[in-house]
């Protein structure tokens, strides 16, 4: 068994055993990290649409991926929100950040769009934690400006882990997530200039 499964394990094992039989409590966990976009400025608007996720990381629980094609589901550390919500929401925040626009929003499915300078669109293909390894992304998306030819990207990111730990485990799928945004948005600033403005 990798270390980075053997220290989680005994970790499991203590909390068991301090718990006297009972089930231990789960932690949840968000990737939005609660900062909003700077400035005032309302260009480029952006509308993140939807991010769609393999069945395997559809789910609540915190996956990791073991060797030998091993999936581990932790039961005790879980996400607080679907991860098709959190994804475009913290992404949004990052494009809001590295853009200086306060016109960055993810819409929840179902929700009325609205006018805005670039449709963007996520697929994520793979975010886990590797044990004794990191964090790896793998994203493709499509940036639709309001006039013009649709964008197609990959964002293919490694993240380290800074320490064997599930919290160490998210925040580094939240940088990861981070790098991924930078990349859009220096696709969305060579197209920005030429974008009409959003009435």
């Amino acid at each position: 068994m990798p270390h980075f499964l053997r220290v989680l394990s005994a970790l499991f094992a203590a909390l068991l055993l301090g718990a006297c039989g009972t089930t231990p409590k789960a932690q949840h966990y968000i990737l939005d990290d609660g900062t909003t976009a700077p400035g005032p400025n309302a260009h480029p608007s952006v509308l993140l649409l939807t991010a769609t996720l393999p069945e395997l990381l559809d789910r609540p629980q915190l996956v990791l991926r073991g060797s030998q094609n091993q999936i581990t589901f932790s039961e005790q550390q879980r996400w607080a929100e679907p991860l098709r919500v959190g994804i475009p929401r913290a992404m949004a925040a990052d494009l809001g950040r590295a853009l200086a626009s306060a016109q960055v929003a993810a819409l929840p499915a179902g929700a009325p769009l609205f006018d805005a300078d670039f449709r963007l669109t996520l697929h994520v293909q793979r975010l886990e934690a590797q044990p004794g390894n990191g964090v790896d992304l793998d994203m493709l998306w499509v940036l639709q400006p309001r006039e013009g030819k649709e964008i197609r990207g990959r964002s293919q990111i490694h993240e380290k882990l800074e320490e064997p730990s599930f919290p160490a485990a998210v925040a580094a799928q939240r940088r990861a997530l981070g790098r991924a945004s930078s990349e859009i948005a220096a696709a969305i600033r060579q197209q920005a200039p030429a974008a009409p403005q959003s009435r």
